[in-house]
């Protein structure tokens, strides 16, 4: 153990810390047992003390037992700033521990360090990851990660936001979901909230402050009553738009039930026919193979519910080309037309509840929005969820999406 109190020594630290006086580094520790590097920090006696509540310049009460905060590595060696912070006795609110100028708030990190700790997590794979790299416990990072959305979180812009997204998100085993808001115009989840109920999806806007929602125009969500009800009482002027993605797949999946059911139907010989054929059905067709191309037509030959089903499927896609409202109403009309004169089940059911919700389709005409942006985020949550492992609790799992997907302001 080395300890240098030498002014050539002490002064090098106080400009590499850039501390301002009357702040004096007054002695480096180098400790060979654990190769680390520990320095200590003073207020002196003469100087008064700033209250943190006002800024009054109040005698000093006394001195706080030292503390120490973890800083940059000197030489790949762990090093931590050390100090008894002057506590200021305040005529108006009392005793108090003065700020220190390199750490927030209870925070045991220097703000470098929580900067090059949230830099770490931007890049690594999962908390556990940063963790060890940086010789940290997993509370330990989190807590620096939990710190940075916070601060991301207040410092977050209130410009009019016209267009957002409202999405469904597992997080764990079983029936356990999220509300995800996303911002679509800026590429931003906005907030994230257990459950997928009419309630959270409410209190994911209002995250939002008041004079941000009095200017959202847009909506794009599914079909879920609980999101469409969230959106209505609380931005009752936008305009909801339902998804194009999330219709697209009730019709794929209506499809699907189509062939499963006339695979049930027909005789065993027959019963290949459709045997492992699901993904032809589901599939673009300018994606197509040669070999999905012949066997399509074969297929088509046979006469098959599920290829009129498909019919329906491929010429409702018809509907996203229309810029006109009433031109895009007379389609469906007819479209819904022939759905129900099909007589195949599936494919009626999703028609009808398409026209139940027609006014969320005709406004994609208008605004031509779509919940992709959402759904890329999607992509990200997934495998954020995937290198974690799962996460104990929700409110880890929102910061950690908040983290990577909120586009904050993340620096001390």
């Amino acid at each position: 153990m080395k300890r240098q109190t030498d002014r050539n020594v002490t002064g090098f630290f106080q400009k590499l810390l850039e501390l301002e006086d009357p702040w004096q580094v007054v002695a480096v520790e180098l400790r060979d047992e654990d190769r680390s590097v520990g320095i200590e920090v003073e207020w002196p006696a003469s100087y008064k003390a700033s209250c943190p509540e006002c800024g009054r310049a109040c005698a000093v009460y006394d001195h706080a037992a030292t503390r120490w905060w973890r800083h940059l590595d000197t030489m790949n060696r762990t090093t931590r700033l050390g100090c008894r912070v002057p506590r200021s006795d305040c005529p108006t609110h009392g005793v108090k521990t003065m700020q220190v100028p390199w750490a927030g708030p209870n925070s045991r990190f220097t703000e470098e360090f929580e900067l090059q700790v949230i830099e770490v997590l931007l890049l690594a794979r999962s908390q556990s990851q940063a963790a060890q790299y940086l010789e940290l416990n997993w509370h330990q990072v989190h807590a620096v990660q939990a710190a940075a959305v916070r601060r991301g979180l207040e410092r977050r812009d209130t410009e009019d936001i016209a267009r957002v997204g409202l999405d469904e998100k597992s997080f764990g085993r079983g029936h356990h979901y999220g509300t995800v808001l996303s911002d679509l115009d800026h590429r931003r989840v906005l907030e994230v909230v257990e459950h997928r109920t009419q309630a959270s999806a409410q209190q994911a806007l209002h995250a939002l402050p008041q004079e941000q929602l009095a200017k959202i125009k847009v909506v794009a969500l599914d079909m879920w009553p609980a999101f469409m009800g969230a959106a209505t009482v609380t931005v009752p002027q936008a305009d909801l738009v339902h998804d194009r993605f999330h219709v697209m797949k009730h019709l794929n999946e209506g499809v699907d039930k189509v062939r499963k059911e006339e695979r049930a139907e027909l005789s065993d010989s027959s019963r290949d026919w459709l045997t492992g054929r699901k993904y032809l059905f589901l599939k673009n067709p300018a994606d197509w193979k040669a070999e999905e191309k012949q066997c399509f037509e074969e297929l088509r030959r046979k006469d098959l519910k599920v290829t009129k089903a498909w019919g329906l499927r491929e010429t409702f896609q018809s509907f996203w080309k229309f810029t006109s409202k009433t031109a895009a109403r007379a389609f469906f009309s007819q479209w819904l037309q022939k759905a129900k004169d099909s007589a195949l089940r599936p494919i009626t059911k999703v028609a009808v509840m398409l026209h139940d919700h027609l006014q969320g389709l005709l406004n994609y005409v208008t605004h031509r929005v779509t919940n992709a942006v959402t759904e890329g985020f999607n992509s990200k949550i997934q495998m954020i969820k995937s290198c974690a492992r799962g996460f104990r609790s929700f409110e880890n799992y929102r910061v950690a999406i908040l983290f990577h997907c909120g586009k904050l302001q993340l620096h001390p």
